[in-house]
């Protein structure tokens, strides 16, 4: 074995890439802008969860109190007073349509009678009514309100009353708009990782093999021949696309059948719907290949075209939780309209004509980035 040899190969490989600015720029800038996006993000603070409070406790009076008997206003101010939460008042009337509209993450109705229900019982009962298709957002709410009751009965319970046969002052009774206490975790999350697979592993696909056409000059020799531009990148997108519905398939097919995925919609418009965003990837990988020389810049578009939609994109936090200045760029990312269409459909059971925008915003961008890659290898040849 050789030392010089090594020595000159070592030299070798790094002349070739510092030769390469474009595979320089991305080695340098691109990890600052992720780490930079990710920074930002991690350290934003959480914005409250929107809770709607129907408070028609009519309190009551009793000999020993100078002051009437108020549990519901009691529960308000403690509520009011937790930072995790934005606590609107709602009426009646408005408290089913401002969950469904996405006003509010939960409705919490404290009944007429409910300082009277304390006075008899020790004890009061909470209507508590989630949207759900969050779990995680939906168990803290609920633990916290029970929280905010136990606070504000504090002292007025009878002493024991909390330890007695192990049971609390506070009875929560939820209910579910969407999903139900059967969705866990992994039922949330499902629906974006399905559209990362899906957006990461059809976009790589295409990139290197698009770049490998180049590569070996196939494409030149299509070029020479009556076959327009619009039609070679057609006719690839359609090629590589059955090979991305396949996929397609097949993470449906596993998500559903051998992980026992919880969904509520249709199957077969999540498969319109995953479809839909992998010839997105596929528009998106051509003419990602034509900005490439080699595989190994192929593969380095995947922190910059990727990684920045895993970010803004709803996969890990909510568009609105971001800082207000980073979410028009959520919004001009394929993969927001994904994750919210196939949550919708998973999650809250809708349909066709509940998710129709996010899908042909989708198509929208299919439509551009073809229209781009057309260009792009115009600009090449020439």
């Amino acid at each position: 074995m050789s030392a010089r040899r090594i020595a000159a190969l070592v030299r070798r490989i790094l002349r070739q890439v510092l030769r390469d600015r474009r595979t320089v720029g991305l080695l340098i800038l691109v990890p600052i802008f992720v780490l930079t996006l990710g920074a930002i993000l991690f350290r934003a603070k959480a914005s409250p969860i929107p809770l709607g409070v129907v408070n028609l406790d009519q309190g009551m009076s009793t000999p020993l109190a100078a002051q009437p008997i108020a549990i519901g206003e009691r529960i308000g101010r403690e509520l009011a007073a937790d930072t995790a939460f934005d606590v609107r008042e709602l009426d009646s009337a408005d408290a089913d349509e401002s969950l469904r509209s996405g006003e509010v993450q939960g409705v919490l109705v404290l009944p007429a009678d409910l300082s009277a229900q304390f006075a008899r019982t020790r004890q009061v009962a909470l209507d508590l009514r989630l949207e759900g298709s969050n779990p995680g957002r939906s168990a803290a709410i609920a633990a916290r309100v029970t929280q905010a009751a136990i606070r504000a009965l504090a002292g007025m319970a009878a002493p024991g009353a909390a330890s007695a046969g192990g049971t609390l002052p506070v009875t929560v009774n939820a209910t579910y708009l969407y999903a139900g206490p059967e969705f866990d975790t992994l039922d949330f999350v499902a629906p974006v990782f399905l559209a990362l697979l899906v957006i990461f592993f059809v976009f790589l696909l295409t990139c290197v093999s698009f770049l490998r056409e180049r590569a070996q000059a196939t494409l030149e020799r299509l070029l020479a021949t009556p076959v327009r531009r619009a039609e070679i990148v057609l006719g690839y997108m359609g090629g590589l696309g059955i090979f991305a519905l396949l996929q397609v398939t097949l993470i449906l097919t596993f998500t559903i059948v051998v992980l026992k995925i919880h969904y509520l919609g249709s199957l077969a418009l999540l498969f319109v719907v995953a479809g839909v965003l992998a010839v997105v990837s596929v528009s998106l990988g051509i003419l990602a290949s034509a900005f490439a020389r080699n595989e190994f810049q192929a593969v380095q578009f995947i922190p910059l075209l990727i990684i920045p939609q895993i970010l803004l994109g709803g996969t890990i936090w909510a568009v609105e939780d971001m800082p207000v200045y980073l979410q028009p760029l959520a919004y001009l990312m394929p993969l927001t309209y994904a994750n919210r269409a196939l949550r919708d459909v998973m999650l809250k059971g809708y349909g066709l004509g509940e998710i129709w925008p996010n899908l042909l915003i989708l198509a929208g961008f299919a439509v551009v980035l073809t229209l781009l890659g057309v260009r792009t290898m115009r600009r090449e040849v020439a």
